[in-house]
């Protein structure tokens, strides 16, 4: 958890002893710094040893005198990209990759590009008509969603071309043609059974593709309400 409010000078044995007259062992006590100055902050990272109480340490209020406050670690959602390459899960500190420019996805530095406002921007991501860090890329939202399942604990199943989901119902294939002359609702009434019969193939012939595209859109909804509860279960 993060201890709150208490300065960055204290001992940090002697928030472990005071700690411990209270019935927690604590592990380990680190000072956090600020991510880009890296100056010491009054927030510190306590671990306990597992234990029944671990969670009685939100009710302590005060530590060597002070109004303190114990707080859960808060999760980080963001994924860092690089502005080096643009390429997601590391930061430029750490690449060695060729330069990627943000906006047009030419080999330099991003600061140093001549591409003009009026041409349209090129992700190096995924070729589309937009910078490389903007956060509706296709590309960044299948990283985000790979993140988020590696947080939840499963690994996100890889569809093989056998197992692709069927066609969303635009891209069904049209509906068959009548193989005999259409006929009107007056026609079939006043038409004697055998002529009902006569046309059964093409009736047969929409009862499938009826079947079908019911099928395929069940299919879909389902897969809706699995990602919504997924999605769901992710900001509880």
């Amino acid at each position: 958890m993060v201890l709150k409010h208490l300065h960055y000078t204290t001992d940090t044995n002697d928030i472990k002893r005071e700690l411990a007259d209270l019935g927690h062992t604590v592990r380990n006590i680190t000072n956090i710094r600020h991510g880009q100055t890296k100056d010491p902050l009054n927030l510190f990272y306590v671990d306990l040893e597992p234990a029944q109480n671990n969670k009685d340490i939100y009710a302590i209020t005060a530590i060597q005198n002070k109004i303190i406050l114990f707080e859960p670690p808060r999760t980080n959602t963001t994924i860092p990209q690089c502005t080096r390459c643009q390429q997601y899960g590391h930061t430029q500190r750490y690449c060695n990759k060729p330069y990627a420019c943000v906006k047009c996805s030419g080999h330099h530095h991003t600061s140093v590009c001549t591409k003009s406002r009026d041409t349209p921007a090129k992700c190096v991501l995924c070729g589309g008509s937009h910078p490389a860090n903007y956060k509706g890329c296709p590309q960044y939202h299948s990283i985000l969603q790979g993140f988020n399942s590696s947080r939840l604990g499963y690994t996100p199943r890889i569809v093989t071309p056998s197992q692709q989901p069927p066609k969303p119902p635009s891209q069904l294939p049209p509906f068959p043609p009548a193989q005999h002359q259409r006929l009107s609702y007056a026609n079939v009434a006043s038409s004697p059974p055998q002529l009902a019969e006569e046309h059964s193939p093409s009736l047969h012939a929409f009862l499938e593709y009826f079947k079908t595209l019911m099928t395929q859109l069940l299919h879909q909804n389902g897969m809706i309400i699995s990602m919504l509860t997924k999605l769901i279960n992710t900001h509880v």
